[in-house]
């Protein structure tokens, strides 16, 4: 059997999708879990990178609002209302404004911003940015003329005769200020607001799925076959970029200047892995003279769009990741990728991704700083693979191409031979005494 290394990989199994009712408001957290779904998380998270300025306290309150019990119903009124009858209450209307002006009240105007709220209250950006004008214009003279009172907007012309709040903050100053060239509104996060809109066909699934538990669908999720990155991450320096000189296509691989990086020298024999107490592996590249038959580049020759591996449906887990056929020992079975974020970003994304209890990124910190490291967000069948303290795949970091510690790569190798119709299982590690492990192993922590 393989020797495990070390790793800082954690995740939960992915949620289902359901309305919360009303008179589920004492338990709303389990309810909410199940509401949201990747792609809305996605599409929301999307959104809040691009406002301008966004900070900690802000994107605590979008969050906040974006997944409460109240808005959440609130929504789901909107979207019954809008396609049968239109019709919307007063208090509904009252409920928005209000919202709408703790905004105003406490945040710099952006059309990002706007599309939030927008998506929060499940209304189109130009109906929130109505709104957003009508308030601004109003504390802004109240703003100028230095009264602490309160704010009537019975004259303005809005559906409402509601009380807000003056403001005392002198955020206000920017407002006329931070009118600029971006584009009024992101069409690709228009689904959100608009019940017309449905989300894209999954019909580039790369792997079958299989359900005989329940009628849980597969929630949407976009699949890659490579990383991309953000767009706030930097492309690897030319001074991390390295390759080998050998002759005759690395056969005399021990002295292949690549196989030096490794610290335990080359770890595969008849292209199986053989040992992972290696730290990571520094695969041949474009940098290097040898071609794509060169015994450094196992990993690299490997299929990922593997039709041998299912995702399924457990009787417990939620969904899981199966193979079809029978793995040998040392074998490589797939890569993690998706998108790689900074240190930054993922901060961003955490808060609504622990407000929801919903794991959703890879550490890339393999005892580096970590907050200059990366993480990769999930994009492919990983994101369906479960826990179990007795693992049968093992987790092993590689690079290609560059020695950036942003860009390392993570492949998964059988710890041991693995039948057909076997369940795949990583070890999360997770250090956490509320973590409930349901993988059933005689060696369960």
């Amino acid at each position: 059997m393989l020797t495990d290394s070390s790793t800082g990989y954690s995740s939960l199994p992915s949620n289902r999708s359901s309305i919360p009712s009303k008179q589920a408001a004492p338990e709303a957290t389990p309810a909410l879990e199940q509401y949201f779904n990747p792609r809305m998380i996605y599409l929301w998270l999307k959104n809040l990178e691009a406002i301008i300025h966004l900070s900690q306290a802000l994107n605590e309150k979008l969050n906040s609002d974006f997944i409460s019990l109240e808005w959440v119903q609130h929504r789901e009124v909107m979207k019954n209302n809008i396609k049968h009858t239109r019709e919307i209450t007063t208090d509904l209307i009252n409920r928005e404004i209000s919202l709408i002006s703790s905004y105003v009240t406490e945040y710099s105007f952006s059309y990002e911003l706007i599309q939030a709220i927008g998506i929060i209250i499940f209304r189109p950006p130009n109906y929130v940015k109505t709104i957003w004008d009508t308030v601004a214009e109003v504390v802004n003279k109240m703003h100028s003329s230095q009264q602490n009172t309160v704010l009537d907007l019975s004259a303005t012309g809005l559906p409402n005769n509601k009380i807000i709040p003056a403001c005392i903050k002198e955020a206000f100053d920017g407002l006329t200020q931070i009118e600029n060239k971006l584009d009024p509104w992101d069409s690709r996060l228009e689904e959100l607001w608009n019940a017309d809109i449905k989300p894209p066909q999954k019909d580039l699934l790369p792997y079958s799925v299989h359900n005989d538990v329940d009628d849980d669908k597969l929630p949407y999720l976009e699949f890659t076959t490579e990383n991309f990155k953000h767009w706030g991450v930097k492309d690897p320096a030319k001074e991390f970029s390295y390759g080998c000189t050998c002759r005759n296509n690395c056969r005399d691989i021990e002295v292949c200047s690549c196989i030096q990086h490794c610290e335990a020298g080359y770890p595969f024999k008849n292209g199986k892995l053989i040992r992972s107490d290696i730290g990571a592996i520094y695969e041949c590249n474009s940098f290097c003279g040898c071609d794509y038959t060169c015994p450094n580049r196992n990993i690299q020759k490997n299929n990922m769009n593997d039709k041998n591996l299912q995702i399924f449906k457990t009787s417990n887990r939620g969904w899981g990741v199966r193979t079809l056929k029978p793995i040998k020992e040392g074998s490589f079975v797939t890569e993690h990728v998706g998108e790689i974020i900074n240190s930054r970003t993922s901060m961003l994304r955490s808060i609504c991704y622990d407000k929801l209890n919903m794991m959703g990124y890879f550490d890339l910190d393999y005892g580096f700083d970590s907050d200059k490291g990366s993480k990769i967000l999930w994009y492919v069948v990983l994101k369906f693979m479960n826990h179990s303290c007795d693992a049968n795949l093992v987790t092993i970091p590689f690079f290609v191409e560059t020695k950036d510690i942003r860009f390392q790569r993570i492949g998964f190798f059988a710890q041991r031979d693995i039948s057909k119709n076997t369940e795949l299982t990583i070890d999360y590690r997770i250090q956490n005494s509320h973590f409930e492990c349901l993988c059933g192993s005689k060696f369960c922590r």
